[in-house]
């Protein structure tokens, strides 16, 4: 028989209900098989209890153990199971309950849908609350329990009557020795059960049959033991989500998240996101919560899908536990637009808030929905339109703004014949918000839709205005069609060979370089070489020069600090050569300066953004060598923080933490695909580099406890899980 599996015409060999053989002569038969697999073969076994060590040593290849909680179902997946099987779409909703109820139990949400084979679609949510209200899957459960060894079993009924599964509880109520061996079952993956705010929770259908088999002789009184099915819950008064005050702009001591709120209503992506961080860091509970939100649906474009989705159903479970109705919500809103659910399972969020009389979690969750279809190409300008509509009833003319670009640059993109309209109506809302950062969309839109000898221009100022406000990318990928001429204005530059070719670097200190030689900046004034580093920390781009001298000489009163401002600008232009055929390298444009370097990948800033913008363009392709090639690219050049030299100067400490956060987000994308690629060696340098750069941020630690469990290193996992439980301690989180 062993020879007929692993024969070469058996590629996979799957053994399911391992358990029973355990403990039997049938076990060293089932080890005889691990051991004499090839190469070529892979052998998935399905068992109920942990397989004896023997067995697992027996491969001679990679061993990966799945537990029952890593094969619980999120809500998406309830929902398509249902859809499956039943020939209808489960509403998120619904999918919650089921979630809480059954912990994402495959076999009991298959067994869920199986009766709602022949229900009319109407009645679909009703008949899935009353089968959990009984107990619906009982012989499936009851084998369940009949597999366990009998003093889990014993255990579990004893703690069924907990809410979670408590270690000092559980001691209390089994004895230490007891309890210790419940928690091994638990935690190996024996019994199905879900981890909410850091606890233990064993199904409630599972609670519920345990109760009844032991005919209610557990130590809590019953009433506690049975918990109250998951009915559907009635409207209730919610206070609105926090969308942030329109057009205020935020103040010095402003709270973290109002500030990162009005950051990303004026469209500045990169600010936000570090501010963010420091909400999740030291907010309250609900600022929290949606902090992670808005985080997980920023960085969706270079996160796998499957990590966004499973961390939003955590999150949406937590929001649950928490009572933060309207977040739990709006994760389900999210969960819906990302998984690429049928359009109604978003709409149907949309209409639960509006039930709620919640219009401000309405028009959160549809502009979710619009955004992630515009990253992924499948929106309608007619559905960005209705967005706008939405946010002017609500009184976001900022926000409607941001719309009615998105609407504009989508129809010209299509070609559509109202794409004119919407594009003047797009450039007026901009005017009268003053939301220059969605310029940039109306600028793409006009390249797309006005004459052909106008687009190169505008694309590049596109994409300028996109980049000053904090946009790291536009989110449509605009046509092949228009590119070249663009990229030929951007290529073909004309090098003057009587003056050096300048570069700038930023990352790990200042550096100025002349034809590759580095220029010594000692004989120039502090004070101007600030003034340096500030324009090179802006790429390129222009600063007011009011800006720079309130900045620098603000102590000295408007007219001197001018004054002080141009007498530094002319040392700078006595000590320092030309930049090529543009002049000196700082530059007057207007009543602005910017550094007249003859390319922004002259400067490592910029190259750095513009290597992040193509992994995340080749992510959307799918292409993960490629992804993986540029994020390479950009992990390169990060060498150390942005400018140490200038400390805590307020002008440089919020871009050395947006570019600290990328780059450490970029390595820990790096790790997982390195792992994708099967390249687990580069992939534990990827993670480990994370934590160096960032180490106080949870991705990164989580990242590096992954990939060692991947590559089979399970010491370094425990060293790493060990490390990152004692940051979380240091910023008082555990």
């Amino acid at each position: 028989m062993i020879d007929a599996v692993t024969s070469d015409a058996a590629t996979t060999i799957a053994v399911d209900d391992a358990h029973h053989v355990f403990g039997s002569p049938g076990e060293a038969v089932l080890e005889r098989l691990v051991a004499h697999a090839g190469e070529d073969h892979r052998v998935v076994i399905a068992s109920r209890l942990q397989p004896a060590a023997h067995l697992v040593h027996a491969s001679h290849g990679d061993v990966e153990i799945v537990t029952a909680p890593e094969l619980a179902l999120r809500l998406d997946e309830i929902a398509e199971t249902f859809r499956a099987v039943g020939g209808h779409l489960l509403a998120l909703e619904c999918a919650a309950r089921v979630a809480s109820e059954t912990g994402g139990w495959p076999a009991l949400v298959h067994q869920l849908a199986m009766q709602s084979r022949l229900v009319d679609p109407d009645a679909l949510e009703e008949t899935v609350d009353a089968a959990m209200e009984g107990d619906f899957a009982a012989s499936l459960l009851e084998d369940a329990v009949r597999t366990l060894p009998p003093a889990i079993a014993i255990a579990l009924e004893r703690t069924g009557a907990l809410p979670t599964l408590d270690f000092a509880e559980c001691t209390r109520l089994l004895g230490a020795d007891e309890a210790t061996e419940l928690f091994a079952a638990v935690d190996g993956g024996a019994v199905m059960h879900v981890v909410e705010l850091g606890h233990r929770v064993v199904p409630p259908v599972l609670r519920r049959h345990l109760h009844a088999r032991c005919g209610g002789r557990a130590s809590e009184p019953a009433q506690s033991a049975k918990p109250a099915g998951p009915r559907r819950s009635e409207p209730t008064a919610e206070e609105p989500l926090h969308l942030g005050a329109a057009r205020r702009p935020p103040t010095r001591n402003a709270d973290p998240f109002d500030a990162a709120l009005a950051r990303l209503r004026s469209g500045d992506v990169v600010g936000a996101v570090p501010l963010l961080h420091r909400v999740l860091r030291a907010g309250d509970v609900a600022n929290r919560a949606a902090a992670r939100l808005l985080l997980l649906v920023i960085r969706e474009p270079i996160t796998a899908r499957d990590a966004t989705l499973d961390a939003l159903a955590v999150l949406e479970r937590e929001c649950v536990a928490r009572g933060l109705g309207a977040l739990a919500r709006a994760a389900r809103g999210a969960i819906a637009a990302i998984a690429g659910l049928p359009e109604g399972a978003a709409h149907a969020v949309v209409e639960e808030f509006e039930v709620r009389r919640d219009e401000r979690g309405a028009a959160l969750v549809a502009g979710i929905d619009l955004l992630v279809r515009v990253r992924r190409g499948r929106a309608s300008s007619g559905a960005a339109t209705a967005l706008a509509q939405r946010l002017d009833g609500l009184g976001c003319a900022d926000l409607a703004t941001w719309a009615r670009a998105a609407g504009a640059l989508l129809a010209a993109t299509g070609g559509t014949t109202q794409a004119r309209d919407l594009i003047v109506d797009a450039e007026t809302a901009v005017i009268a918000t003053g939301i220059e950062a969605a310029g940039a969309f109306v600028d793409a839109a006009r390249a797309l839709a006005g004459a052909h000898e106008q687009a190169a221009a505008l694309l590049s100022s596109s994409r300028r205005r996109a980049m000053q406000a904090g946009l790291p990318r536009l989110p449509v990928a605009l046509p092949a069609a228009s590119r070249p001429r663009a990229a030929a204005s951007h290529a073909h530059i004309s090098v003057d060979p009587r003056h050096p070719h300048l570069t700038v670097g930023c990352f790990g200190g200042f550096r100025l370089r002349a034809d590759g030689a580095e220029l010594d900046l000692r004989a120039v004034r502090p004070q101007a070489r600030a003034l340096l580093r500030m324009l090179a920390l802006n790429s390129g781009s222009p600063l007011h020069r009011e800006l720079i001298a309130d900045i620098l000489w603000g102590d000295l009163g408007t007219d001197s600090a001018v004054h002080a401002l141009h007498v530094s600008v002319s040392s700078l232009r006595r000590a320092l050569p030309q930049a090529g055929t543009s002049g000196s390298i700082v530059e007057r444009v207007g009543e602005a300066y910017r550094l007249g370097i003859q390319d922004r990948h002259d400067c490592d800033l910029a190259e750095f953004d513009d290597r992040l913008a193509e992994a995340a363009s080749s992510k959307l392709r799918r292409d993960a060598a490629a992804t993986a090639g540029s994020l390479r690219r950009a992990l390169a050049l990060y060498v150390g923080e942005v400018l140490p030299e200038d400390g805590p100067a307020e002008w440089v400490t919020g871009a050395r933490e947006r570019y600290r956060t990328r780059a450490a987000e970029a390595a820990a994308s790096l790790a997982h695909l390195e792992l994708h690629l099967g390249e687990p060696r580069a992939a534990v340098a990827a993670a480990s580099r994370a934590v160096e750069i960032d180490p106080w941020l949870d991705e990164s630690w989580r990242t590096l406890v992954t990939v060692h469990r991947s590559s089979g290193d399970v010491v370094a996992a425990e060293r790493a899980a060990a490390d990152y439980r004692r940051m979380r301690i240091a910023l008082g989180l555990e």
